[in-house]
């Protein structure tokens, strides 16, 4: 069931407190993935395979029209390569797992306000990758919300100063997020402050 958050869905702890799996594919790489994860913090999970991922080359004109961070960040469109390459590195994996956070905002219609609460989530992320790249034994590629290590991102005017910390976009893979987290049957919060972020692993 997919979930539209108002207020009377209860409180961010509440919430937070009903974490849940929202499907898996149930093979033994799943289950060592999952139990990787489950070390962390997460709200929602679930596992399907990439041939099931929604594509489209259009995310980008809505990153250009919508979002303020487009060519202002090496982690995004359109400065984080080829979008049609990046699309076939996914589609090289087989598996991938997608997990949420939800942090809170004064105003949800604030995209400084929302870009702030993103960063527990890219810790998060980059923390689960430390572990991924110490235990698991094969390859894997991970996918976030963007990027926001630097205070301000050098691009487009000087290289990346920190590539082994960054983290790129979905939609820098063409990746088309809110039909992906519908598809895995993932809540999704409309209206009220709470906002949830996103990660992708992708892997064998």
């Amino acid at each position: 069931m997919i979930e539209h958050y108002d207020e009377t869905n209860g409180t961010l702890e509440e919430i937070l407190s009903s974490m849940k799996k929202a499907g898996s594919a149930g093979t033994d790489r799943t289950t060592d993935m999952e139990e990787l994860l489950l070390r962390f913090p997460v709200y929602e999970y679930a596992f399907g395979k990439t041939e099931d991922i929604p594509f489209s080359d259009k995310v980008i004109q809505i990153c250009r029209n919508d979002c303020q961070r487009y060519n202002h960040c090496w982690a995004c469109p359109p400065n984080a390569g080829s979008i049609q390459l990046n699309m076939e590195k996914v589609r090289s994996y087989r598996n991938f797992m997608i997990f949420s956070t939800l942090n809170e905002v004064a105003d949800s219609m604030l995209f400084d306000q929302c870009m702030e609460a993103k960063r527990p989530h890219e810790e998060l992320t980059r923390e689960f990758r430390k572990v991924l790249k110490s235990e698991w034994n094969s390859r894997f590629y991970i996918l976030s919300a963007g990027c926001m290590y630097c205070e301000e991102c050098a691009c487009p005017d000087a290289p990346c100063r920190h590539p082994e910390e960054r983290l790129m976009t979905t939609e820098s893979h063409g990746i088309v997020l809110l039909q992906l987290v519908e598809q895995m049957k993932m809540g999704i919060f409309s209206g009220g402050n709470i906002i949830p972020y996103y990660s992708m692993i992708l892997f064998d």
